[in-house]
């Protein structure tokens, strides 16, 4: 009997198992599937010994030094596996202004599915997709606060209004140091399973950091400069496209340009009924009656449904979600984006880490371990 105890400790813990469990002690989550779909994207991602190291990781990272006397590996062997990782997408690198470098523990989103946007193929395509199709954002979209929030145009926001921080996409630019673009993965992905075509562009993911030459010699992202970054912020506008950022107040490091019919977090909100998947600007569209004409053009132009024509007038429900891109195509300037409701608005979390304390408080999970 003491023998089969013995054995029983010994027995290896499945690495994919166990990196699962650790993903869902970060805020994020990770939801996990009945039939094992969630596992079957962590196999295509990492080997074996990938998750079992992935799964040691903190987050706030430590240097190779470091974790090789935590862990007890060797440094040169774990500076060369750490590196690989890094190339695929699989973990968090930082590196100071002094040279040190960092590895941690990275999210599964937003995170290590973005990083496979140089790797993806259409099996791994097809796998996300039947992930998402049953997992419909739980956890990932149930919990508070929500990742992710509507940025709004702020052209089209009425010049008397105060205009916060964390919803002026232009300002986040302008105050870094470094920029970067990569394809939409959500478009990507959905380009690859074939069930549809997108009209929106696809290269306008947009990256920047405080730190300079950030995105110099990225697997994932390519430089560009602070007047590009602008300029394709516009394009997305015009295109259509909805700003979202980071559910913060301060520290926003990425916009993503998104369309309701690839972007996995507007999906969550318009297909999958996920009515926290993210949080709306604190504008809602605003229609001048007397200057409308009822031409139906921001009709078309909006992805939530939130606009009808009654009466040859444009009439607004509460679908909107103050993002302002209808607003840009109307010929009589009658659509203004104008404060929303103060009872229908929050401050989001001053930064990531009161960010993520709140979201682990909300999903009771503690994050202490790991940090």
């Amino acid at each position: 009997m003491l023998y089969r105890l013995t054995q029983a400790k010994k027995k290896k813990i499945d690495p994919y198992e166990q990196l699962t469990k650790v993903f869902n002690t970060i805020p994020q989550g990770f939801p996990t599937i009945e039939d094992g779909t969630h596992l079957r994207l962590l196999e295509w991602i990492y080997e074996p010994d990938e998750a079992e190291l992935a799964s040691k990781l903190k987050l706030s990272g430590e240097t190779v030094v470091k974790m090789s006397k935590r862990l007890k590996i060797p440094e040169d062997e774990l500076a060369e596996k750490l590196e690989l990782m890094e190339s695929k997408g699989q973990i968090r690198v930082t590196r100071s202004s002094k040279g040190e470098i960092k590895y941690g523990l990275l999210p599964f989103v937003v995170g290590v599915y973005e990083e496979q946007i140089h790797r993806m193929d259409p099996e791994f395509a097809q796998l996300f997709e039947e992930y998402i199709q049953k997992c419909k954002g739980t956890i990932l979209f149930s919990k508070k606060p929500a990742i992710t929030r509507v940025v709004p145009v702020n052209s089209v926001i009425k010049t008397e209004l105060e205009i916060h921080p964390y919803s002026q996409a232009e300002q986040m630019i302008l105050n870094a140091k470094s920029w970067g673009i990569r394809d939409c993965i959500c478009k990507v992905q959905q380009d690859m399973i074939g069930d549809h075509s997108c009209e929106f562009p696809e290269r306008v993911c947009m990256l920047f950091s405080k730190s300079e030459n950030r995105y110099e010699g990225s697997h994932q992202t390519t430089p560009i400069t602070k007047g590009e970054a602008l300029r394709i912020l516009k394009e997305s506008e015009e295109a259509g496209l909805v700003h979202t950022s980071m559910n913060v107040e301060s520290g926003h490091t990425y916009i993503c340009n998104c369309c309701t019919c690839c972007c996995g977090v507007l999906r969550g909100f318009v297909e999958w009924g996920q009515p926290q998947a993210f949080v709306k600007s604190d504008y809602v569209i605003d229609i001048d009656v007397d200057s409308c004409i009822g031409c139906g053009k921001c009709i078309d132009r909006c992805q939530f449904n939130a606009l009808s024509i009654v009466g040859k007038k444009c009439v607004a429900n509460d679908k909107c979600v103050g993002c302002g891109v209808c607003a840009l195509v109307c010929p009589k300037d009658a659509l203004s984006l104008v404060d929303r409701n103060s009872k229908e608005t929050k401050k989001p979390p001053k930064n990531i880490l009161t960010w993520m304390l709140k979201r682990a408080l909300s999903r009771k999970v503690n994050i202490f371990k790991i940090i």
